[in-house]
């Protein structure tokens, strides 16, 4: 593997430290980071040096939680419904789609930075295929629900264990198939999907195979009101309150959104130990969370997936509950430079405390000697970022991932001068737009009803 030196530039390491480097280089081999600092130490003569002067060094962005649902952007935005749009289409994807939608996919993430990405998904082995030459980092887990999807668009759950049954084979083979493979590149994760979409047997049989396996388990936990209902109506609690009642809330799992968790199950949350993955809810409570030692990660969820964006609506979100339960004192500190979390512990939350949610922080997450050379650059050389007296400010505010110049994964340099090197993106994406509109037009076959709402959505008004 060849050797990367990183010269001239500003470097922040998101360490516990806070180091910054407002001149440094970062020298990476075999894959590893070799030495970070105003000077480094350099063996021989580097197989590529990066200028990187009028550019800012970051770790890659640890993407928490996200789905392949991208490919119904243009439906569901216009006519969104959870239940009857969203879970119904995924019914539409067939395990052939991720020949050309996974290398689409992956030119999404590394495209923004997302160097590492938890991903859930139905059909998970055609995506990992994409991502083996990619060379993204990801965690996969394969999507385990186990009810009739179309009973459940009229807010009716009927239980099939035969389709838990095979949900939870393809999550064993995905393990068995991928897990470890191109050294750290692969792992794998049990993902029950929600407490109301799988039963507690599945639960449990996630939990044993995870223990068994060293592995850590993820699950939607409190994203809907009718989750919660349907859970107390079957079980008299709350999703954490069953989760915790069954024995699998513990510092192994991650729980996706919990916008409708309550006070008493945050703090079982925090006593517990369990992760939360937050995502497009952005008007959740991200301060008390992390205020209660709550580890917390961030994710993009489903149809866009860009991390720049994401940290912009946290801004926004957290300042509008700031005033909306602060009273006046709420209203005064409802500023991007007086609420928190401050812009920096944003960005620590997409690298570094995105790590940690995931229990991969000892190889990822931050750049220090000894860590998995996950690295982007970003471009600061344009009317939008520059003059700044802060890069990092800058970047929070204004940047996009179309500023994102280098994109270092395991030392595999996947984006360079703005553009992939390991994917032919105008041909993915291309060949994804076919598959797009076939599975959209199967959809909409079955479902005229759905075809009238978009239809009458997509005129504009006109």
């Amino acid at each position: 593997m060849s050797d990367v030196l990183i010269k001239n530039s500003f470097i922040a390491t998101m360490d516990v430290d806070r180091r910054i480097y407002r001149r440094g280089s970062l020298y990476i081999d075999d894959g590893i980071i070799k030495g970070v600092g105003k000077e480094v130490e350099v063996p021989r003569s580097p197989e590529h040096v990066i200028d990187a002067e009028y550019m800012v060094v970051l770790p890659g962005f640890v993407n928490a939680h996200s789905h392949l649902q991208q490919y119904f952007r243009g439906v569901y935005e216009l006519i969104g419904d959870f239940y009857k749009v969203n879970l119904p289409l995924e019914g539409y994807r067939r395990p052939e789609d991720m020949e050309w939608l996974g290398p689409a996919s992956c030119a999404e993430f590394i495209h923004g930075g997302c160097t590492t990405s938890m991903v859930i998904y139905t059909y998970p082995d055609g995506f990992a295929e994409s991502v083996e030459e990619a060379g993204n980092r990801v965690i996969l887990g394969a999507d385990i629900e186990e009810v009739d999807l179309n009973r459940l668009k009229e807010g009716v759950y009927e239980y099939l264990p035969e389709k838990g049954e095979a949900a939870f084979k393809r999550a064993v083979e995905l393990h068995r198939k991928w897990h470890g493979k191109n050294d750290v590149l692969f792992t794998t994760v049990m993902a029950p999907k929600a407490a109301d979409l799988a039963r507690p047997e599945t639960y449990l049989r996630c939990k044993e195979f995870a223990e068994e396996n060293g592995l850590r388990m993820t699950t939607h936990l409190s994203q809907s009101w009718r989750e919660v209902q349907q859970v107390m109506k079957l079980h008299g609690k709350t999703p954490p309150e069953h989760l915790r009642d069954i024995g699998v809330l513990d510092e192994r799992l991650t729980g996706a959104h919990c916008t409708y968790a309550t006070e008493k199950d945050t703090q079982l949350l925090a006593r517990t130990g369990t992760g939360i993955l937050h995502c497009r809810a952005v008007t959740n409570p991200l301060t008390k969370w992390m205020d209660l030692g709550i580890t917390v990660g961030l994710g993009t969820d489903d149809y866009f997936h860009d991390m720049f964006q994401l940290l912009r609506q946290n801004i926004a979100g957290q300042s509008t509950r700031a005033r909306a339960i602060g009273g006046a004192d709420g209203m005064l500190s409802g500023s991007p430079m007086t609420t928190r979390p401050t812009l920096y512990e944003l960005l620590e939350l997409a690298t570094r405390r995105g790590a940690e949610a995931l229990g991969i922080d000892r190889e990822v997450g931050s750049l220090e000697v000894g860590k998995r050379a996950d690295v982007i650059i970003v471009d600061m050389l344009n009317p939008y970022l520059t003059p700044t007296k802060d890069p990092l400010t800058s970047i929070v505010l204004y940047g996009t991932s179309g500023d994102v110049d280098t994109v270092i994964v395991d030392g595999k340099i996947l984006k360079q001068n703005g553009a992939l090197t390991t994917i032919d993106t105008g041909k993915a994406l291309l060949k994804a737009q076919e598959r797009t509109d076939e599975m959209i037009e199967r959809f909409f076959e079955d479902q005229p009803e759905q075809r009238k709402n978009w239809e009458k959505m997509v005129r504009h008004g006109c």
